[in-house]
């Protein structure tokens, strides 16, 4: 797949923390094969970053999208780490200059824009569009799928799957955060959780979706519970903080969340910083409108059925499911990384702990760079490609149609076949 000789040439279209974490994973691990040659990034601080560290020229660092986008192809690889509405844009002309693209998910917004991408990627078949479904590329994931392949359960029946947003990392990046709206990001089906919905594709193998249907709401965070007599708009003035559960003051003080663009090395600065930022707003009175809360049903391919739910109130960011088979059961959960499994035949019950100490998606971050990159330079198999993505986009994208339409069923099928025409 590689076309140059010497190291691989990347641009970043966004040094947002999606892209830090696949240039730190470079750096880690291909540190002799790899080189950043251009950039485009809003942010001074973040163009002065890839300047001092990555050895950007000043002359390849651009200040948009649109100004790179402009030029002449300037490396083999651009990674797409843009808000979530400029993807679309941004893969077509990239593509259409000749770049092969690390795109971050989603891909698209829409099915329209789905409908489209496929039809642009055929005309480039000698383009790699990777996408960045990191859980395919964990060890965690990968173990569950090693089971289900050996047979020794039988086939799959049913899968119970859930997200495990967490209370503050819900309320840090989806009612204060970048993609707190669907209007300026997505439905929270499709932002958060196409990676789930690939997993469960990824498990099952060869069985495609047939339906879904979904029920949710925004339950809590909206400004009916705003009481503006004993809370105020900002955490920082108001007077319930130290006992309100989604505080942002409480929340950063307990270092729960690590990656934000502003200075948390002090108390006195976290307190300065959330009285300036959006982050620091309260969550009963922000302009965010994601669901709170999703339940979906769907079925695959020779019968089989699942159920997916994602929630804001749970104490921990992880993910659990169950997978249940003719002859067993599979009980797995993330930190601690959990695998259990029942044999019906023998009633044996083993479960085992992994040994997984990466952080960034349970090392999935890494992982899907050094099989982009083991794909890019030795032509190994890689499954993260934008066929591979397409159908998981369009299950979240029905997911939230069907929400909207008070849990009506849509057919992931028919959609699918628009796709492909």
């Amino acid at each position: 797949m590689r076309k140059d000789q010497g190291r691989v040439t990347f641009s970043v279209v966004g040094l947002g923390g999606r892209a830090s974490a696949y240039l730190n994973a470079l750096q880690e691990l291909y540190p002799e094969e790899y080189v950043v040659v251009a950039a485009a990034e809003p942010d001074a601080e973040k163009r002065s970053r890839l300047h001092l560290e990555y050895g950007v020229g000043e002359d390849r660092l651009y200040t948009s999208d649109l100004e790179l986008m402009a030029q002449p192809r300037l490396s083999d690889v651009a990674i797409i780490g843009t808000q979530d509405a400029l993807h679309f844009r941004e893969v077509v002309a990239l593509l259409e200059k000749g770049y092969d693209l690390i795109l971050e998910k989603p891909v698209a917004t829409t099915l329209e824009q789905l409908r489209e991408l496929v039809r642009l990627a055929q005309c480039y078949p000698n383009q790699i569009v990777a996408v960045c479904h990191v859980l395919r590329h964990t060890k965690f994931f990968g173990e569950i799928k090693k089971i289900l392949s050996s047979g020794l359960f039988g086939p799959v029946v049913s899968i119970q799957h859930n997200e495990n947003i967490g209370y503050y990392h819900y309320a840090n990046s989806y009612v204060r955060g970048a993609w707190r709206n669907d209007q300026t990001s997505g439905p929270l089906s499709l932002t958060k959780s196409c990676h789930d919905m690939d997993i469960l594709l990824y498990l099952l193998g060869d069985q495609h979706a047939d339906r879904v249907a979904a029920l949710g709401s925004l339950s809590v965070f909206h400004r009916e519970n705003f009481d503006p007599e004993t809370m105020s708009s900002y955490c920082v003035d108001c007077p319930q903080q130290k006992t309100c559960a989604y505080s942002a003051v409480r929340i950063f003080q307990s270092g729960k969340i690590k990656s934000i663009a502003f200075d948390l090395s002090s108390v006195e600065k976290i307190r300065k910083n959330l009285g300036e930022s959006p982050y620091g707003r309260c969550v009963y009175c922000c302009d965010n409108n994601v669901v709170d809360h999703l339940s979906s049903i769907l079925s695959f391919d020779g019968g089989v059925t699942a159920t997916f739910n994602l929630s804001a109130f749970t104490a921990k960011v992880t993910r659990s499911l169950k997978i249940m088979c003719q002859f067993g059961e599979i009980r797995a959960a993330e930190k601690p990384y959990l695998i259990e499994t029942t044999d019906f035949r023998t009633d044996e019950t083993v479960c085992r702990e992994l040994d997984i100490r990466e952080r960034g998606h349970g090392g999935g971050d890494k992982g899907f760079i050094r099989d982009f990159m083991e794909s890019y330079l030795h032509g190994t198999p890689f499954s993260s490609l934008l066929k591979d993505s397409v159908e998981s986009h369009v299950m979240a994208l029905l997911a939230e149609q069907s929400r909207l339409e008070n849990g009506t069923s849509k057919s992931v099928k028919e959609v699918m076949e628009w796709i492909n025409q």
